[in-house]
């Protein structure tokens, strides 16, 4: 019987029930993966940074593509339905990491106090971060404005409205997918004119897709004032440095990158992959070891200061944008951007850490197990 040939992605992340599959694993890195790659290869498993489209699957035998993100811009999707190639995303795979990372950075800005006392946040796209990010910050105290023109209603307590709107908040994080599609095409929808709604003293943050927003309006809020975080970049990997100056927080498109989200990138792709190779083969669920546990006496801190504390011991942010500063500094290159990009290390996954917390009040241990905490008396 002939093993099914499957190329992936170096950079994805070989879980137990993956390498389980009576499959060959070819390895390379995305950037790489060539036409020559794929010429009797039954299915690829790929990331953002592979271009999938004719070219590279016109000479293949490639009934299945899978992308271990949750965007497929990176796809021509009519070309593999037009040739009945079977795709698959793993949409939603991140969104709680995503949502950790958005959370971390209005910590870091200073603004988590405000949002508590009811500051508006904006958030641009509704989908599964957008969803993940607003039922947090509801519980949080927030007031949550969402524009995005493909849903009609949001969750009780999300105001949806018009992109001007949720552009004029206190905080505004883009979570839209990136598309040219009419009538709503998402790509560059935040030039200079649409960035002029942002407040200058808000925050910005991109956690989504770098082409949503065009560099110029980036320089021009960074120029007004506005506290910009950035994970996602107009043109990345090549990060101009005079924008990077007027980032307040820098780090190389990993807001998604937890233990937990990378093992489900993968393993949401695994059944699809099974289907499409007609593979019969019984998977079991795998643990993915043991959670972080943290311990701490907050009975003598307010309910803010303890939930500072907690935010100072696990947040990462502060110490990402550091080093991916300092990396750039020695090697400012498209190469070093994938290389810190790559060599991430994962960070907790908020959901999985134990907080058990020592004579906190009520209150306290509402807000930690809003953030996404799990949180233990």
């Amino acid at each position: 019987m002939t093993v099914p040939k499957v190329v992936i992605d170096s950079a994805i992340l070989v879980t137990p029930r993956l390498s389980a599959l009576p499959i060959e694993l070819i390895p390379i890195a995305g950037r790489q993966i060539g036409v020559n790659d794929l010429k009797d290869v039954h299915a690829l498993l790929t990331r953002t940074v592979t271009r999938v489209d004719a070219h590279l699957l016109q000479d293949s035998r490639i009934g299945f593509v899978g992308t271990a993100s949750a965007g497929t811009d990176h796809i021509d999707t009519r070309y593999l339905s037009e040739h009945a190639i079977s795709l698959a995303s793993a949409a939603g795979c991140n969104a709680a990491a995503v949502a950790d990372y958005v959370l971390d950075a209005i910590y870091q800005c200073g603004r988590l106090e405000s949002l508590i006392s009811g500051a508006t946040v904006g958030l641009v796209g509704y989908g599964a971060v957008g969803r993940q990010l607003a039922t947090r910050l509801v519980r949080l105290g927030a007031i949550v404005k969402v524009y995005d023109p493909l849903i009609r209603e949001a969750a009780a307590d999300v105001h949806v409205c018009s992109l001007s709107e949720a552009l004029s908040c206190s905080i505004v994080s883009l979570h839209a997918a990136l598309h040219s599609d009419e009538p709503y095409p998402s790509f560059q929808m935040l030039d200079s004119e649409a960035a002029a709604h942002v407040m200058s003293d808000a925050v910005f943050i991109n956690a989504g897709r770098g082409g949503l927003v065009t560099e110029e309006a980036l320089h021009r809020m960074g120029d007004r004032g506005v506290t910009l975080v950035l994970d996602a970049w107009p043109d990345e990997p090549n990060l101009p440095s005079a924008l990077l100056s007027k980032v307040a927080f820098a780090t190389p498109h990993i807001a998604g990158y937890t233990a937990t989200s990378k093992t489900n990138a993968t393993d949401f792709l695994i059944e699809p992959l099974k289907r499409a190779l007609n593979l019969t083969c019984a998977l079991h669920q795998t643990d993915l070891g043991e959670t972080r546990r943290i311990v701490m006496d907050l009975s003598e801190e307010t309910d803010i200061g303890g939930l500072m504390t907690v935010m100072a011991a696990v947040t990462r942010l502060a110490q990402d944008d550091s080093e991916f500063r300092q990396s750039w500094t020695r090697s400012p290159s498209p190469d070093n951007f994938e290389s810190q990009r790559t060599n991430y290390r994962l960070r907790d996954q908020y959901s999985d850490v134990t907080i058990r917390v020592e004579r906190a009040s009520a209150k306290l241990q509402g807000l930690l197990s809003a953030l996404g905490f799990d949180v233990v008396t």
